[in-house]
């Protein structure tokens, strides 16, 4: 698949990243002096500006690499947002987003570690293990931080996990009846298009959880909710049909990438 390189440090970026949401209104001006204005959901524009200061040649050689591949503007590519959640509905575990193993019972409006009552119940009721997962279009080969807040009722564990064809990567964690953030860095270093991240429950295991979240980096940030866009862009492109860059060093690169995408 055709994807914005990641850093040989397993970082999404070099900081800063700046990010722009832009919308358009539609503005009708009536014969009477009066105007009608409407959203237009359609116009949105997501804009992305890297400054990718310090690269190694190997870095900067793998952007050359796509946009060459993309031959600009052109065509699209896959981007995941430095700076997001890649997660859809981060604390809707009821949507149709999230594979909800059998007989896995949710329970929402539980108290959740920020105050408010956003959490979700995760009951096993089955005899074998199960799990509340949301496989997403990105590779395999890429470094990536599952987490999410974590308590228990009883004794249970929890196990984050993800999945790919050909490996996996999980980790237990022992829960109290406090809330707690773990956290899972995965790097599973394999030639797939699809992984699948997760919380795993043993039979009977009573887990509540809250806000789950996966970015394209080696360590959790601060939690961000999302709702029915996540951070997985498939349709972006390009701004420039050029790319500059400065070279301070055989192996140190600097350069202004600049990404949008229409979603």
């Amino acid at each position: 698949m055709l994807v914005f390189p990641q850093l040989t440090t397993g970082a999404a970026a070099v900081y800063p990243v700046f990010r722009k949401y832009v919308t358009r209104t539609v503005v009708n001006a009536l014969g009477d002096g009066n105007t009608v204005m409407f959203a237009d959901p359609d116009a949105g524009m997501r804009e992305w500006e890297l400054r990718a200061a310090g690269l190694t040649l190997e870095e900067w050689t793998a952007i050359e690499t796509l946009f060459q591949a993309v031959s600009g503007r052109l065509t699209t590519f896959t981007f995941l947002d430095p700076a997001g959640n890649l997660l859809l509905r981060s604390e809707e575990f009821g949507e149709p987003v999230w594979d909800i193993s059998p007989l896995i019972q949710l329970t929402a409006g539980i108290g959740d570690p920020l105050g408010t009552t956003r959490a979700t119940r995760v009951v096993n009721a089955s005899s074998s293990i199960g799990a509340v997962a949301q496989t997403l279009a990105v590779p395999g080969t890429f470094r990536y931080a599952l987490s999410v807040w974590a308590k228990t009722t009883g004794a249970s564990i929890v196990t984050l996990s993800a999945t790919t064809a050909g490996g996996s990567a999980t980790q237990v964690f022992e829960l109290t009846s406090l809330w707690r953030r773990v956290f899972l860095e995965i790097s599973l270093g394999l030639n797939t298009e699809s992984v699948a991240f997760g919380a795993v429950l043993e039979a009977g295991a009573s887990v509540d959880l809250f806000g789950m979240q996966v970015e394209a980096q080696r360590g959790a940030s601060d939690y961000q909710m999302t709702g029915g866009t996540g951070g997985v862009y498939g349709q972006a492109r390009f701004t420039e049909d050029e790319l500059t860059v400065t070279a301070r060093g055989t192996d140190v690169f600097d350069g202004v990438v600049r990404i949008t995408c229409r979603q």
